[in-house]
Order: C-alpha cells, then structure tokens, then sequence
C-alpha cells in the first residue's frame, strides 16, 4: 500500500514540476491542480508578484492558472514584436477551463471571442459607433451634454454654499453609464427612478467583476464536477447569479428595442437610433452569424467595460489630487491661464492644455487597470524569444508590468504628471509605453470613446471644482480592489466652487 501511495505521489510530482513545464518558459512552481492561484491571490491586486516573478525568471515566464500555463511576456520591445508586428499570431482569445462553454454556451461576445466573428463584430461595432458620431463633433455634444447633466445634479447640492461634501463615486460612475447607454440603447439615467436602478445595476456589474478573477470561481471553471463543494458552490453561485443579472438586463432592452423596431417600421422611420436597433436590422436583413444570442454578449461586453475603465479611472484622478495637492493647483494655474472663465471646455483646447493631458496621461498609468491582460492564445506555432511556443497556447502581453518599469517611468510608485512633459519645448512628451488600452490586433474597443470622455471630463471638472480631503490628516485610501480592472475604494470628499 504505501509503495502505490509513493508511486502515485512520484508521478504527480514528476508530472507537476517538471513534464507538464519542460518545453515552456521557466517559471514559479505551481501547486498541482490549482497552479500558482495561492500566490497571486496572497498579494492582490497582483503588481507585486508579476513584478517578482519578472525579475526571477526574466521577460518571458510562464505561471498557471490551475492546470492552464500562461506565458507572460513583460517586455515593451517584445510586445511590440509579436502583438504589433505578428499580431495575428496572437490575436486568439483564450478562457480559463470551460469557461466560455459553462458561461455562454460557446464562443459569444466580443471580448472573449476570435476569427471571423470578432473581425466580423468588431468592424460592424466600429462602424455604427462612427456613424453614431464617434470621433465627430456630435460624440463630443453627447458627452458635454451628460456632463452638464452632471454640473447641474453637483451645484443642485451646493445651494446656496461654496463647499460641501460629497461622495465622488456614485456621480462619475451614472454619468459615465449614460454615455455608453446612449450609444448602446438610447436612454440615459435621468431620473430618480432610473437612477437607483442604475444604482442596483452598478452593484451588480461591480461585484460581478470582482467575483470574476477569484481563484475559486475559475478553479471551478477547470474542474467543473467540484462545483459541488460546498465552499465552490457557494463563489460559483454567487458568480453566476451576478452574470444572469446583467444577461436579463441586456435581454430586456433586446426586446424593447424589438417592439420599437415594429412600431417604426409602421411609421416609415426606420434609421437605427442606437447599436441595439443597428444590429437587429442587421438580423432583419439575413446578416450571416448575427443572431440575437450574439447580440445580448456584445451588449454585456460593452456595457461593462464601458462603464468599468472610464468610471474608476476618474475616480481614481480624484484620489491622486487628494494625496497630491500640489498637482491639483498645477492644474488649477494651467485651467486659469488657457481658459480663464467657467465656460464650457471642448476638445478644441485639447491641444492648448499640456498639463491637463500629462495629468490624465498619469491617471492612467498609475491607475493601471488590468493587473493580469485579458488572456490571449497563439493562433500558430510561434517563437517568443528563445522559447518555441506551439498553437493554442496562452500568451499575455503584461502591460502592468511595463506602465510600472522603473527602467522606463523612474519612481513609478510616485504620481509625477511632468514625466509626461518635455520642459524644453514646453510640450506633451509621448512616451510609447503608455499603453493603458492594451497593444495589437485586440487593442480596446472604444479607446476613442475613453479618450474622448477622459479629456472633456477632467478638463472642465476640475476648471470649475476644487477638491479637498475632509480629514487632511487621514486621507481617502488609495487600495485597489481586485477585479478584471480594479475598483477604488468608497471615500467621501469636499467639493469647492471656483466660479
């Protein structure tokens, strides 16, 4: 009995730490079955230890995802070498286990899917977006007509003062949804109704974003019969319940589009007013692999992400200037010598406004959104540095890594917008390895639409608010909660009129 118990665990051991790993780039021992899950998840959000690992093991490494190997390439040259310059090599979209199967039934989405239906999805989606303005003059009327939505809602709380205090989070994060509900359904938030379903509905989306990267939930995804367990049921349940919520959410508006559809074929007006309307024509008309499925993941796709990015990211700039006053009155002293007035700022001033742009340009690296890249797979045998690396296989271009490479951004712990500006020529420094979109054929979706929001955000938020800690000597945490892209933490602060 014990010489079978000691060749059983012979060649668990043989096969764990050294026949499963032999032809991939070295990396951390990973535990058997459920990989290197216990080292991630001891120090989250994860910076620390992709960061460790880099320096023991080198640009390219492999870790484990359960059973699943994920080769981590950490390299700005690199990424460019394969993501850019092979893109299409790398343009595959990878789960953990069965997690496309278990959650969607298949291949369906935009985020998580490859070929011909992400080519096909990804053209139709920027196609629509441009005719719905994108990148136009009538995207950035959307945009500043949500905003003066917002300033109305934040001096409605002033009264009659000049300071009050206010949590930041709920403001930005309605907003920011009412744009991308604009473009996706054509409705925004508006009133008290609509705003605490919203309300509902953010809890929902960031919970289930936080629940989505749990070593439980997606070891459950690689070993399904254990979801039985009763510590695994309970995460995956919770998971799932989270997922259902947002899928009946996206299926509703399907089907009211659906009927609206109908009523305005009635009265001739038959020109799509949002995506939603869009793709069902698209549908009507015999479209090859647009079915409704595919419909409500693109909605959920896009619906998430685009509340998620832009929402935390503004969130976090807030943050940033609570714990770095002196770069709020840099700001301060730019917004007053280029615009001088509370009037309405527009992407015209972009170009005017250098430190404005450094500024959003450090939100975004410090802020760094997506500790693990979304998983990516090779679509062919493919050489990475000195390691050959066979199809199928993941690949993740670790641009949190780089956006905190001490070799590139010096002290990169340390919120310094004038990194980003060239004191010289009195310019904004382009630095090639600000990626916080991601880099290749994958690249973010609606990068333009963040672009766009982040700028016309900032500029005229912080040109017509001051913000302070309501404690200067305890300030609001600066803790990143883990998820597919980190969340702040709740915080409360003093908004101040400057007009």
């Amino acid at each position: 009995m014990f010489w079978l118990l000691g060749l059983i665990f012979f060649i668990v051991c043989f096969y764990n730490f050294y026949w499963k790993r032999r032809l991939l780039p070295p990396g951390p021992l990973p535990f058997p079955f459920i990989g290197n899950y216990l080292e991630l998840e001891a120090d989250p959000p994860g910076y620390k230890t992709f960061e460790k690992w880099r320096k023991m093991y080198g640009d390219v490494y492999t870790f484990w995802l359960a059973e699943t190997p994920v080769i981590a390439i950490n390299d700005f040259n690199l990424i460019q070498q394969h993501f850019v310059k092979d893109g299409e090599t790398f343009a595959g979209r990878m789960h953990v286990g069965r997690q496309a199967e278990i959650l969607r039934g298949g291949d369906y989405g935009i985020v998580f899917v490859e070929g011909e239906r992400w080519r096909e999805h990804r053209r139709f989606a920027l196609q629509v977006f441009r005719n719905f303005g994108m990148g136009r003059g009538l995207m950035e009327e959307k945009i500043q007509l949500e905003l003066s939505n917002m300033f109305d809602d934040i001096n409605e709380e002033f009264g009659n003062a000049k300071e009050i205090k206010i949590e930041p989070g709920p403001i930005f994060e309605i907003t920011v949804a009412n744009i991308i509900n604009q473009l996706l359904f054509g409705f925004g938030y508006h009133g008290k109704k609509e705003k605490q379903e919203f309300s509902k509905m953010k809890d929902i989306i960031s919970k289930h974003m936080r629940l989505a990267t749990w070593p439980s939930v997606n070891f459950v995804f690689s070993f399904y019969p254990l979801r039985y367990l009763p510590y695994l049921k309970k995460r995956i349940n919770e998971f799932w319940e989270t997922e259902l919520i947002i899928e009946e959410y996206c299926r509703k508006q399907i089907e009211l589009h659906k009927k609206a559809i109908k009523i305005s074929l009635e009265e001739k007006t038959t020109d799509p007013q949002d995506y939603v309307e869009a793709y069902l024509q698209e549908t009507e008309n015999g479209k090859e692999d647009f079915s409704e499925k595919q419909l409500m993941y693109m909605l959920f796709d896009m619906w998430v992400a685009g509340q998620e990015t832009t929402a935390n990211t503004l969130i976090f700039s807030i943050l940033y200037l609570l714990h770095n006053p002196h770069v709020q009155d840099k700001l301060h002293i730019e917004l007053d010598t280029i615009i001088g007035s509370d009037r309405r700022i527009n992407l015209a001033d972009k170009s005017s406004l250098i430190y404005v742009n450094a500024f959003i340009n450090e939100v975004q690296r410090s802020v760094n959104l997506l500790p693990l890249n979304l998983l990516h797979k090779t679509l062919k045998d493919v050489k990475i540095g000195n390691y050959f690396i066979k199809k199928n296989t993941i690949v993740v271009p670790q641009i949190s890594v780089v956006m905190y490479d001490e070799k590139i951004f010096q002290e990169p712990h340390k919120f310094k917008p004038e990194r980003f500006i060239d004191d010289a020529n009195a310019e904004l420094k382009k630095i090639d390895e600000l990626v916080p979109f991601s880099i290749g054929k994958r690249q973010c979706l609606g990068e333009s639409l963040a672009r766009m929001e982040l700028f016309l955000f900032v500029a005229n938020f912080y040109n017509l608010y001051k913000v302070t800690p309501i404690d200067p000597s305890n300030l609001p945490s600066l803790e990143k909660i883990p998820g597919v892209t980190i969340q702040p933490k709740q915080f409360s602060c003093n908004f101040i009129k400057r007009f």
